[in-house]
């Protein structure tokens, strides 16, 4: 029971993460309310000790010192990783920020979640800041690129939708607006610089959260359109592959690398792996042959149509093609952002009544 619990976990996080990783971090913000409260500090500690060890080695490159790169490191990279990516922590914890404003504050684990409300916008705040460190400074410039020098961007750049790759540039600018727009939000958020403004200026600033949820989706849904429309590196890509596999020389010889040119599995998008193997002199030139066959067996050995490996595997081995996930992630995008405005709009509703109520 623990094992299919464990791989359809897993199969969720691997369709569908944005989702999982919002149901994980209430239900932890939930369990562990009492403790992010009583103990704010040295959470705010431990989330940002990712920040700096991403920050530390890529501000360093900035200024030509090479310093090792933890993200190569295991489990701490896939950490660092998923705090670069936004998605797991950073995402996810706006997405709770932003609907407690829309929640009943009278239900049990409503409350518990509005008593932290602070620390969660800091602690959020770590993520969001390594996220925007990465991004802002690789994709910013290409994006403005496009729309500034279009054929420039269009001949050194794969696009196989000129449309998709603008709505990427656009979301990738939109990014700096969103970051400028976080920061007094973030800040305010620390109980020093909140006592210092007083309430009716923090209130006026805080009202901002809006507009920044409002374009955080725009944000989101313009890169997954952008990238569903023209996927990562367009189509073209595949055709580098096949160029450097026609120039290799038919014959080998001692110390060359043959390119053997396998067929994805799982993508859907037709795009082709290169593996270089070593070719000794020796060798005949058959032997290039007989690897392609050894490769096309090992690949049908692993296909998922019957045999042994194949009625073990589980939900997580299941391959979803790269659109199916793309459109997944769209939809949850669109299912978070529509339940919030209707609860918001619910309970703006209700508010109202009570209002005029007293009023009467």
């Amino acid at each position: 029971m623990i094992k299919l619990l464990i791989d359809f976990l897993q199969f969720l996080y691997t369709v569908a993460p944005l989702l999982l990783s919002v149901a994980a971090f209430t239900f932890l913000s939930i369990l562990l309310s009492k403790s992010i409260k009583k103990h704010a500090t040295v959470y705010y500690i431990v989330f940002a000790i990712p920040f700096f060890l991403v920050a530390i080695p890529f501000v360093g490159r900035l200024f030509g010192a090479e310093l090792f790169n933890l993200v190569r490191v295991p489990i701490l990279g896939q950490i660092l990783r998923d705090y670069i990516h936004m998605g797991t922590f950073g995402f996810p914890l706006l997405v709770i920020i932003m609907y407690m404003g829309a929640l009943d504050p009278k239900v049990r684990w409503v409350k518990r979640l509005l008593n932290i409300r602070k620390e969660l916008s800091i602690i959020s705040g770590f993520p969001v800041l390594t996220h925007s460190l990465i991004r802002v400074t690789n994709n910013f410039p290409s994006g403005l690129k496009f729309f500034i020098d279009k054929d420039g961007y269009l001949s050194n750049t794969p696009v196989a939708s000129e449309l998709g790759a603008g709505i990427t540039s656009f979301s990738f600018i939109m990014g700096v607006l969103l970051l400028v727009l976080f920061i007094p939000l973030w800040v305010t958020s620390f109980d020093s610089v909140h006592r210092r403004m007083g309430r009716v200026k923090w209130k006026k600033v805080q009202r901002w959260a809006y507009v920044l949820y409002a374009l955080l989706f725009i944000h989101a849904m313009g890169l997954q359109i952008g990238w569903t429309l023209n996927p990562r590196g367009g189509h073209a890509a595949p055709k580098v592959v096949a160029e450097r596999t026609v120039k290799q020389p038919q014959k080998p010889v001692a110390g060359d690398s043959a390119i053997v040119v396998l067929p994805a599995s799982g993508h859907g998008h037709g795009h082709a792996a290169a593996v270089e193997t070593p070719v000794s002199g020796a060798q005949k030139s058959g032997q290039g042959i007989r690897t392609v066959e050894r490769a096309e067996r090992n690949v049908q050995a692993e296909s998922p149509k019957g045999g042994r490996r194949a009625q073990n595997k589980g939900l997580a081995d299941i391959q979803v093609g790269a659109h199916v996930k793309r459109s997944i992630h769209i939809g949850s995008l669109i299912l978070i952002f529509g339940s919030y405005l209707y609860l918001r709009v619910r309970k703006a509703k209700k508010d109202a009544k009570k209002k005029s109520r007293s009023l009467q």
